[in-house]
This record gives structure tokens, sequence and C-alpha cells, in this order.
């Protein structure tokens, strides 16, 4: 038997949410990578270039795991935990070097307290759908 790549449609409906949930979010970050490049253009100021570079990248990133998410969760979901991983590491830093103002102690600005919020999302939830197995019905129609 062949190993077969399942797409989100052959995992239950709670997977599918969750995976649902995983692409949105996704391409809303997408949006705002894309929107940030318009305002600011390519590798923004007055960041340090490697973090302009991949602040830029996530606009390709991004869009690629909200699709693998969904068609090929298998390789999706580890995408989508490394740049949830990347992402708040590198806007954190951002933020408490000061490279857009003063951090205002006590307070996280509300992007990044939601960008941390769908980044345990994933953290917690990634690993129970990675490992579990499309329902067999779905994936032994396509063996034939």
């Amino acid at each position: 038997m062949r190993y077969r790549t399942a797409s989100a449609s052959s995992y239950p409906w709670p997977v599918r949410v969750v995976l649902a949930i995983y692409s949105a979010c996704f391409l809303i970050g997408t949006y705002t990578h894309a929107a940030g490049i318009l305002r600011r253009g390519l590798l923004a100021s007055p960041v340090p270039v490697g973090i302009g570079v991949f602040w830029d990248a996530l606009t390709l990133l991004d869009p690629l795991a909200a699709v693998l998410v969904w068609w090929r969760p298998r390789l999706g979901l580890p995408l989508a935990v490394a740049i949830m991983a990347a992402d708040i590491s590198v806007n954190s830093y951002v933020y408490v070097a000061g490279y857009f103002g003063p951090p205002a102690a006590g307070l996280v600005p509300l992007s990044l307290l939601e960008q941390a919020l769908f980044g345990v999302f994933v953290f917690v939830t990634a690993p129970g759908v990675y490992g579990r197995n499309p329902s067999d019905a779905s994936l032994a129609k396509h063996d034939s």
C-alpha cells in the first residue's frame, strides 16, 4: 500500500474547523504583510535588513501555509508551527528592541497579542491534528 497524503476534507469536521481557522489566519497575515510592503516598500525600515527580508518572505510563506494546511496538512502543519514560532519571536524582539518606539511598561501591542494568541492555538492544536489519521474510509476509496 502506498502512503497517501490526505487533504483536510478527509478529516472529521472538528479537525477541518481547526484547519480552516489556520488558513483564515494565515490569509490575514498575508494581507498584513502585503499591506506593509505597499505602505513602506520592501525591506521595511527602521528594522535590520534580515527582519525586513523575513517579513517580506511571509508575504509568500503565509499563503503557502494557508493552502498546505488545507490541502496537505502533513506538510502544512510543520510549516505553520515554524512560521508562528519565528514570527512571534521576531516581532517580540522588534517590540522589545524599540524599533518602532520605546516599549510601554506592562503593555503589549494588540497586533502582537493577537498573533501570540493565534500562535498558542497553533502550538496547542497542531500536534493533535498532525497525529490524527484521516478516516480509513476516505483513504480506502482512493486506493482502488
